[in-house]
Parts: C-alpha cells; structure tokens; sequence
C-alpha cells in the first residue's frame, strides 16, 4: 500500500512539472468521458419521462396513424392518406370492439387574454371521447361533451397557460383569445409535467373540428382508441385494421395505407430510436478515447526516455522489474482518471446545463460514474503496458550511460 501510495504521488508530481503536456494528453479523455456522462444523463431522463407518460396512459391505448412510427428517412414508399373525421367516426360506429376513439390534431399557437398573451402554446384539438382516452385529469371544471365540441366555443387549459395568462385567478367562464377567435373556458388540467423535453401542461385542448377550422388541415392527424371491456388489443387492432380496410375501400391485394399502432409497439420502436443514438455515443466515445489512448502511450514513451537514466539508476540497486513497470503504468492509470474526474465533471455540467436552460429532463443514471472511472482505468492499463514493459526492461548499463 505504502508502495501505491508512493507511485502515485511521484506520478502526480510528474504530471504538475509538465501542465502543458498533461492538458494536451488528457483532452481525448475528458471529450470522450464528457460525451458519455452528458449523453446518457439527456437520454437518461428522457427515458424517465417517456415512460411516466406510457405508465400514465396504460397499456391498452392504440393509436392510428398515416405513417407506420419510427424515424423516417427520405420518402414514404407506401402511398399513405391522412386520417379523416367520417373515418374515424365510422370506426367508432362499427367496430364493437372499440369502447372509446379521437381523432387529434396537433398545432401550435399564442392564447391571449385581455391583452396578455402566453408564448407558444400546443392547441390540441380532440374529440369528447379523448378525456377517458387521455386519462384527463381535470383539476376545475369539467371537460367538454360530445354536443359542445360540434357546436359551441369552448376550452379546456393546461396549468401552463393558466399561469401564464391568470395567475392565481380561476379561469372559469373566462374567453380566451385563439387566433382571433374567442373561446370559453369550461375547466383546467392537473399539471402532469414534460415528455420528449414538451411541456404538456402548455397546451390547450379544444373540439377537433374547431381546431380545423382555425388551423387547416394536416396530414399528421391520428386518432387513438381504448379496447371494449373484455377485448384484448391485439383483436381490437385487427377490428380496426379490417374495418377501416372496408371504410376505404381496399382490395385484399392492396397495401395499408395507414398504420396500427399499440403501446408496446410503440416503446419497441422508442427503444431502437435511442438504441441507435447509444451507438453513435458509443462511437463518439470511442473514437475520442482511442485518440486520447494513443497519446498517453506516446507521451509515456516520452516519460520513459526522459527518466532513462533514473531507471538505470533503481535497477542498479535492486529494483524488480514489476516495480519499475509498476510506476509507469500507474502514472498512465492516474493520468487517464484525472481525464475522467474532469469529464464526469463536465457531463454534470452539461446535464445541469441542459436541465436549466431547456424543458428536456437531463439526470445522470447512478451507474455512470463507477463505469465511467472503469473505463479510465482500462484505458490507462491497455495503453500504459507496453511503454511501462518497454522501462522495466531496459539495461540498467545502458540506462545509466544515457544522456
């Protein structure tokens, strides 16, 4: 122990009489420690939030979309169509095994109320059956019926825009300001928090056929739908499919041209999205601690040549070769975790940063850190051998002749 102690003081030492060198070696360390520790922090929370909000739903949500999920790259080779209002209604009807549907469409907008308006706000415009889908949480108020949200102006806010626009004051048969419409607000939600780094508390929700009217139409439109009591998903999926086949009309040789999504497909399609992004982290990563890996082993063949006469000197009094290989690769191993002491530090800084500044959730897993230093350490090992090898055999005759 007393001997550890001794070689890492020495190898500290070194390090503080060459700063220039040691900032220089340490820098790939410190990039490749950092990219892994702020990574996995963003990636970390995220994954957090994702699944409080399929918790929050449940298992039983299917949804209906134009394109299949998942990261699209380049064109649709299928040719896809939006999903319409009389289709959905017309699922609602005829399949059985549907107990709740909406259609949603997303936009965003500012809300004003006597001359205050918010920042950018989600107008989400859904269909009545959506309180039961969404698994709505009014706080107060109520949420609107099937006859308002056809005919009448009504709204219902999230906890963001009432504290934007209200503050502490009930929002309650107050009019708001939607693009130069004018909507009563009959309730307000419990506030639920971020998904996807989103704020669904900033959001508005009112009739989907009021929101087309404001907005347009849109070919991202879905619709999302709860099984009847008694069905299971993956056959009321099929009802779904079957039946919207027959509403347009398809030819059994036809292609869908929409999508059928349930919970679980869903986070299986989430779960390869961020396997990916682990990959490239894991390249970054990689390729900033190959770099920095082969400059700590040219730097201690550096260290090796500048002290040759000083391992002459200890061999020639009885040194074993493990105690000379020893010091040296201690020296890479406290050079490599001074990289990544500073790089764990950093991706603190990042997530801190990240959490701070922006409403993506950032929160360092509490693995990170001990696989982190592991990795410094394997690094200074894997480097350090052969340089440290290379010391411990050197001639103590030639060493003690070298100038």
């Amino acid at each position: 122990m007393r001997w550890l102690t001794e070689t890492v003081r020495i190898a500290l030492m070194s390090l503080k009489a060459n700063k220039l060198r040691t900032v220089l070696t340490v820098i790939g360390v410190i990039i490749g420690i950092g990219t892994i520790i702020g990574m996995l922090s963003l990636i970390n929370g995220i994954n957090e939030s994702v699944m409080e909000e399929f918790r929050r739903l449940g298992p039983d949500v299917m949804y209906v979309t134009r394109e299949e999920p998942g990261l699209q790259v380049g064109p649709s080779r299928r040719d896809t169509k939006e999903i319409l209002l009389s289709e959905v209604q017309e699922l609602g009807r005829r399949c059985e095994s549907i107990d709740e549907i909406s259609l949603i469409a997303d936009r965003r907008a500012t809300v004003g109320y006597r001359g205050r308006r918010s920042g950018m706000m989600t107008i989400r415009g859904v269909l009545a059956d959506y309180g039961e889908i969404g698994k709505i949480v009014i706080k107060q108020g109520r949420f609107f019926n099937p006859a308002e949200g056809r005919r009448s102006r009504v709204c219902v806010l999230g906890s963001g825009v009432v504290e934007a626009l209200f503050g502490k004051v009930s929002p309650l048969d107050k009019r708001v300001d939607i693009e130069g419409r004018s909507f009563r607000v009959i309730g307000t939600l419990e506030e639920t928090g971020t998904v996807f780094g989103e704020s669904s508390d900033d959001m508005v929700m009112l009739s989907y056929t009021w929101c087309r009217r404001l907005f347009g139409e849109s070919r991202d439109d879905y619709a999302m739908a709860l099984p009847a009591g008694g069905t299971g998903v993956d056959d009321a999926v099929d009802d779904i499919r079957i039946t919207l086949r027959g509403i347009r009309k398809l030819t059994p040789g036809q292609e869908d041209d929409f999508a059928v999504s349930t919970q679980e497909s869903l986070l299986d399609t989430y779960k390869q999205l961020t396997g990916t992004i682990y990959w490239v982290m894991r390249i970054v990563a990689s390729i900033a601690l190959l770099v920095s890996g082969v400059g700590i082993m040219n730097i201690m063949f550096v260290v090796v040549m500048e002290r040759t006469r000083e391992i002459g000197l200890r061999k020639a009094v009885g040194a074993p070769r493990i105690a000379i290989a020893g010091q040296f690769l201690v020296e890479a191993v406290v050079l490599t975790l001074l990289g990544g002491l500073i790089g764990i530090a950093l991706g603190f800084l990042i997530s801190i940063t990240v959490s701070a500044l922006t409403p993506l959730p950032a929160t360092v897993p509490f693995w990170a850190v001990p696989v982190s230093l592991g990795i410094c350490c394997a690094v200074g090992i894997f480097f350090g051998s052969y340089p440290a090898m290379r010391a411990s055999g050197l001639d103590p005759v030639r060493a003690l002749r070298y100038e």
